[in-house]
């Protein structure tokens, strides 16, 4: 399942703790993947113990930068804060970082420029077991 947050997000969203409850209604697949799509670090975290149990892994997405917190939560869900990004390493989110200055500097908005360069891919490998749907480990991988 795919969520969004609402903390930093002013868009109006339903509540993704009450998303979730409704979406885990009814027949239970062996395993559940949660991507959270979500800008505040606690509300990843609250997201992550919510579920708990309920779901083989919860990963946050959004920042572009991994965090170091991969683990297997108390009740069996892997988790990670977020994934990181796949895209150029000197970049700011795969865009060129002169492109982004200027636009915090006050320039106009353009389109946006991948930046180039040798690239990166970071995430995590979640380790499910077959006969749980629960999660055994959690490893996070920085490939460049």
């Amino acid at each position: 399942m795919n969520l969004i947050g609402r903390c930093g997000l002013d868009f109006n969203a339903d509540n993704p703790f009450t998303t979730a409850d409704r979406l885990l209604k009814g027949d239970k697949a062996l395993f559940t993947l949660v991507d959270f799509h979500a800008e505040a670090t606690s509300e990843k975290l609250a997201m992550g113990y919510y579920l708990d149990g309920k779901v083989s892994a919860v990963w946050g997405t959004h920042t572009h930068v991994p965090t170091a917190d991969e683990q297997v939560l108390p009740e069996g869900t892997g988790y990670i804060t977020d994934l990181g990004m796949t895209g150029p390493v000197r970049s700011v989110l795969g865009i060129r970082p002169q492109q982004s200055i200027e636009g915090f500097l006050g320039g106009l908005p353009g389109r946006y420029q991948v930046a180039d360069g040798p690239c990166k891919m970071q995430g995590v490998i979640f380790d499910l077991d077959s006969s749980t749907g629960l999660c055994i480990g959690v490893e996070r991988i920085d490939i460049r």
